[in-house]
C-alpha cells in the first residue's frame, strides 16, 4: 500500500500527510493504490544494527498513480513482478503491518488482511487497552492515545456506537491518573465513550483445571478488541497479547494467578475467556527493563494484529529476537493458542523483515543502581510498590541491597548474597522455608513511608544486619510526623 497527499490543481504529491497544497493552500486529497509492481531491486549483503539479518533485498515499488515506495524483503522478484499483499487464510495468522506515516490506514489494512473479523455493526464493543501507570506518551508505557483514537474512529465508522473502553491499572496505581497522564483519557472524552475501571467491576466465576477466575462481567457481554502496549516484562518475558487480558480480572485473582504460577495460569485465562481481536500495539514499543517506565522506547512503527494472542506474542518475540516466553510453550500444550513460530502464518509484511535486536529485561533490575531484586514471581501490588520504594530512594547513595519479593524464590536466586531486605509476606515465609538469611523484613501492609525509612537504614549502613528498636521507632515516627503534616498543611 502506498500512500500519497495529492493536491489536484498543481498536480503535486507528498509522502506525508498535508492539509492543505502549500503552493494554491487548496485541498488535498487523500491517495492510496491498489496495486504495484517492481520497477528495481538491490540486494544488501552487509549487516547493520536496524537490519541484522543477511541478506534481504530491497525492492522498488511503483503503483497505477506513478508514486514510487522501497520495501524490505526476503522473497526474490523480477523487474515487472507484481507485488501483491495476500490476505491470511488462517484464523490463527498474525498480520505484521509496518507503519509509514498513516496510522488509521495502517490499522484498516491490518484488520482486512485478517482471515476473519468478528465485529460487525451493532456489536457492542469493549476496549482493553494497556494503562498500567501515570506516564507519559513518548514513554511507551501505556497503549498509545492515537491508536486508541484511530480504532475508535474505525468501529464508528462500521456503525458501531456502544463502546466502552475498559482497564485497571498495575494493583497500587489508580487507573485514573494513568488515563490522564496518558492521554487515553482526553481520547475517551473527545470520542464520548465510558472509561470502565475493572476493579470495580462486576465478576463472573470462571474455573480452568480447579482453579477460579474472577473475570468482569462486561466481558462476557461484548465483543473485545485488546490492544496491549508492546513491551518487554522483567517478570514474564514480554507484556503482550496474552498478559494484557489479566487485568480483565479481580485484584484477588491476579494475586491468586501468581501464587499458583503465571506461566501456567496465564493460559488457563486466554482458555476461558471468549474469542477476541489483538491490536498489539508497537507504534513505539518498549524493549529494556519493561513493562514499567524503567524500561526504554524501541520506536518500532509497526502493528501486530490476531485473533491468536498466543500466535501475536511468539512473532512479537521473535521479531524483537527475544528468547521465548515460557507461558507461550504452555499456552501451546494446553490449546491456547500456537506458540510454535514454524506453524503460525504471517501476513502483511514478513517475518524476517522485521526482526530487530531489542533488548530484554534485567529480572533485577530496580530505579536505584544499588538496589536489586530477587523477583520469585510476586504478584502485581509487591512488583510494583516495591518498584516504588526503591524510585522513592533514587539519589541516596548507598551498597549494595536485596529486595526479595514473592512466594516462588529459588535457593539459587539467593545463594552468595547478602544484605537480603524480605518484602511481603510471601517473600518472609518463603526465605524462612529455604533457610535463607535476611537482615530485615518490610510487610505490605506497612505505610508507604515506613516502608522507604527501613529500606534506607539498610541501603545507606554497609554494617546493618538488622532492625533494632529505635529503627522501628523512628519509621514509625516518620509515618506520624507525614501524618500531621498532612493535617495542617
Amino acid at each position: 500500500m502506498i500512500i500519497r497527499w495529492v493536491c489536484e490543481k498543481d498536480k503535486k504529491a507528498w509522502m506525508y500527510p498535508i492539509e492543505k497544497c502549500i503552493y494554491c493552500k487548496g485541498p488535498i486529497k487523500k491517495q492510496i493504490s491498489s496495486k504495484a509492481k517492481v520497477i528495481g531491486i538491490t540486494k544488501v549483503n552487509i549487516s547493520s544494527p536496524l537490519h541484522p539479518i543477511i541478506p534481504y533485498n530491497v525492492i522498488l515499488l511503483e503503483d497505477e498513480y506513478g508514486n514510487r515506495m522501497p520495501k524490505k524483503t526476503f522473497k526474490d522478484y523480477k523487474i515487472g513482478d507484481k507485488y501483491i499483499v495476500e490476505k491470511a487464510k488462517k484464523d490463527s495468522a498474525v498480520v505484521i503491518t509496518k507503519i509509514k506515516y498513516d496510522l488509521g490506514e495502517a490499522l484498516k489494512q491490518s484488520i482486512s488482511l485478517l482471515n476473519s473479523f468478528d465485529i460487525k455493526k451493532g456489536d457492542k464493543v469493549l476496549i482493553k487497552p494497556s494503562i498500567i501507570e501515570p506516564a507519559y506518551t513518548y514513554q511507551a508505557v501505556n497503549t498509545n492515545p492515537r491508536l486508541l483514537d484511530e480504532v475508535i474512529k474505525f468501529l464508528k465508522e462500521s456503525g458501531i456506537s456502544d463502546i466502552v473502553v475498559g482497564e485497571q491499572s498495575l494493583l497500587g496505581n489508580d487507573v485514573g491518573s494513568a488515563a490522564k497522564k496518558s492521554e487515553i483519557l482526553d481520547v475517551c472524552l473527545k470520542h464520548k465513550v465510558n472509561v470502565a475501571d475493572l476493579s470495580k467491576a462486576e465478576y463472573i466465576e470462571k474455573y480452568y483445571d480447579g482453579i477460579k477466575l474472577e473475570i468482569a462481567k462486561e466481558v462476557f457481554e461484548r465483543k473485545i478488541i485488546n490492544i496491549p502496549a508492546m513491551k518487554t516484562n522483567s517478570q514474564i518475558g514480554i507484556s503482550g497479547a496474552v498478559e494484557n487480558m489479566v487485568r480483565v480480572t479481580s485484584p484477588k485473582t491476579q494475586k491468586s494467578m501468581f501464587d499458583k504460577g503465571i506461566e501456567k495460569t496465564l493460559p488457563m485465562l486466554i482458555k476461558v475467556l471468549p474469542k477476541f481481536v489483538t491490536i498489539g500495539d508497537a507504534t513505539s514499543g518498549m524493549h529494556g527493563n519493561g513493562p514499567t517506565s524503567m524500561g526504554e522506547p524501541a520506536f518500532l512503527n509497526i502493528l501486530y494484529v490476531s485473533n491468536d494472542p498466543a500466535a501475536l506474542d511468539a512473532v512479537f518475540a521473535e521479531t524483537g529476537m527475544f528468547q521465548k516466553p515460557l507461558y507461550l510453550e504452555e499456552a501451546q500444550s494446553i490449546g491456547a493458542g500456537i506458540s510454535d513460530i514454524k506453524e503460525i502464518e504471517i501476513a502483511g509484511d514478513e517475518l524476517d523483515a522485521a526482526k530487530l535486536h531489542l533488548k530484554p529485561a534485567d529480572k533485577d533490575a530496580t530505579p536505584h543502581s544499588r538496589i536489586k531484586l530477587i523477583d520469585g514471581q510476586s504478584n502485581p501490588y509487591i512488583f510494583n510498590t516495591a518498584l516504588a520504594m526503591s524510585s522513592s530512594l533514587i539519589g541516596v547513595p548507598g551498597y549494595e541491597v536485596y529486595l526479595a519479593i514473592g512466594k516462588h524464590i529459588k535457593q539459587e536466586q539467593v545463594a552468595g548474597k547478602k544484605r537480603i531486605v524480605a518484602y511481603g509476606s510471601d517473600a518472609i515465609s518463603r526465605l524462612k522455608e529455604i533457610g535463607a538469611k535476611y537482615v530485615a523484613e518490610i510487610s505490605e501492609d506497612s505505610e508507604d513511608i515506613e516502608k522507604m525509612s527501613i529500606l534506607k537504614k539498610i541501603l545507606e549502613d554497609p554494617k546493618k544486619e538488622g532492625l533494632n528498636v529505635a529503627d522501628k521507632l523512628t519509621s514509625k515516627l516518620a509515618v506520624f510526623g507525614v501524618k500531621i503534616k498532612k493535617r495542617f498543611s
